[in-house]
């Protein structure tokens, strides 16, 4: 006795025939359009970043003494400054940057910051040696929030080049791992 083909599985097989033709067509067209612009020297274009906040934008509200007392202390320390013991939402640890070179005259790092934070941003300590960065954050105190940890860039303007100065992250005393 043979088995029967009932209409939902000849629906059901035509279907799926249909839908893999699809996905392979929109597969080769791709292809094909990618060759096209390589042979034609069109460039594809890549998706812009996530706009970073604006630069040196930083509230009323916090102070930078924390952050430069720490910052002459790293100049003095250096090259073994040691970590830092505190510093609370006027100075935080940055958890990285983007990539850089030599010839950039501005740097995106990554702040952390609490999910319900009004602001966050970045200091800056420029010498002729080092670069030292730290983070800060505005928390909302009117609100109850989830202890979640966010980390969103911050571009800040050097005021030369950077050149071979390392980054340096103002809690942790060591240079500032970057990653594009």
């Amino acid at each position: 006795m043979r088995p029967r083909i009932t209409r939902s599985v000849v629906i059901g097989t035509v279907l799926g025939f249909s839908i893999a033709g699809v996905g392979l067509g929109a597969m080769l067209g791709a292809m094909l359009l990618t060759q096209h612009q390589l042979q034609k020297g069109i460039t594809p274009l890549e998706p812009a970043p996530y706009p970073p906040p604006p630069v040196d934008a930083t509230p009323a509200t916090v102070s930078p003494v924390l952050f430069e007392e720490r910052a002459e202390e790293i100049v003095g320390a250096w090259p073994d400054p040691g970590p830092f013991d505190g510093g609370g939402a006027e100075l935080l640890p940055l958890p990285g940057m983007d990539a850089v070179s030599p010839a950039d005259t501005a740097l995106t790092v990554h702040v952390g910051h609490g999910a319900c934070d009004t602001e966050f941003g970045a200091w800056l300590r420029e010498t002729e040696e080092l670069v030292i960065v730290g983070g800060w954050n505005v928390p909302d105190p009117t609100v109850a929030c989830t202890e979640q940890w966010l980390s969103d860039p911050y571009r800040i303007g050097l005021e030369s080049e950077l050149g071979d100065r390392p980054v340096i992250d103002a809690v942790s005393g060591a240079p500032l791992s970057s990653s594009r």
